[in-house]
């Protein structure tokens, strides 16, 4: 590296020394060449604006990670689960109406019980409507129902009163926002397998029979009148058979009324949609 420098100088020097001591050559009589005017410099440059300092925007910080809690175990869930149904449908509609205990578990069984013929009271999730049933006596029926002695059965038709006990719960229903429903049900779905698998269900997949169970409640046929009923022993059973042999499911939006039925019916559509 140093010697191509020296080299450089060398003969630099060289080229000096050569200019300044060579021998200069006699004048000769001629004319003097032509006085050229050197050119006039060239402008200076504009001033240039100082340049504005360069500013470099700080990157923005990364977002907090905000790692979500561990699901509690099964038995120990109903503070966070009841909390959440609060958040779903109000301080006061969740403590008049749901269960405060074994709330996952009550939910799946009364789910899966809804394609039966009826839902245990001891395993409800939602407390039923307060007041009696009421059924107007029909004193004329329009077909005569024998019971096995051979004797007639009184019949009754169920007083349209009845529906209005129960838009309390449709209302609380269709207050429920869709998005805020499915996330729920997202974060709960651990627990809500497990339940399932309580049931006898070893195999799980709870949110396959919730779709099931909600497909026989929108097949659920809708009545233009009120239903007839006949009540041979303690309770009332439907005069036509096809209603009677319905699921309890189905049998609860029927005796909800028309317009409440067709009401729940537009929010479980939209509530599959969610899932």
């Amino acid at each position: 590296m140093k010697n191509w420098i020296i080299a450089i100088i060398v003969i630099v020097l060289g080229l000096v020394a050569w200019y300044v001591f060579s021998p200069q050559q006699e004048a000769v009589d001629e004319a003097p060449p032509p006085v050229l005017a050197e050119p006039a410099p060239p402008p200076p440059p504009p001033p240039q604006e100082p340049a504005e300092p360069v500013v470099a925007s700080p990157e923005p910080a990364p977002e907090p990670v905000i790692e979500e809690p561990p699901l509690p175990p099964l038995a120990d869930s109903d503070p966070v689960v009841v909390e959440t149904i609060t958040g779903l449908v109000g301080a006061e509609q969740a403590r008049q109406y749901v269960a405060q205990e074994d709330v996952v578990s009550r939910l799946v069984a009364t789910v899966d019980s809804l394609s039966g013929k009826q839902v245990p009271a001891s395993i409800k999730v939602i407390e039923g409507p307060g007041g009696e049933f009421q059924a107007t006596a029909d004193d004329d029926p329009s077909s005569i129902i024998l019971n096995e002695a051979g004797d007639p059965i009184p019949q009754y038709v169920v007083d349209p009163v009845n529906y209005r006990r129960y838009t309390p719960y449709v209302e609380m229903l269709e207050g429920i926002d869709n998005a805020e429903l499915s996330a729920a049900y997202r974060d709960y779905q651990p627990l809500l397998e497990e339940a399932f698998r309580q049931l006898g269900y070893p195999e799980g997949d709870f949110e396959q029979r919730l779709k099931a169970v909600i497909d026989e409640l929108l097949a659920t046929p809708e009545l233009s009148e009120p239903a007839r009923l006949v009540k041979p022993e303690a309770y009332y059973l439907y005069a036509d058979k096809e209603l009677e042999s319905l699921t309890a499911g189905q049998k609860a939006l029927i005796r909800m009324g028309p317009d409440n039925a067709a009401r729940v019916k537009a929010k479980l559509v939209e509530i599959r949609d969610a899932l």
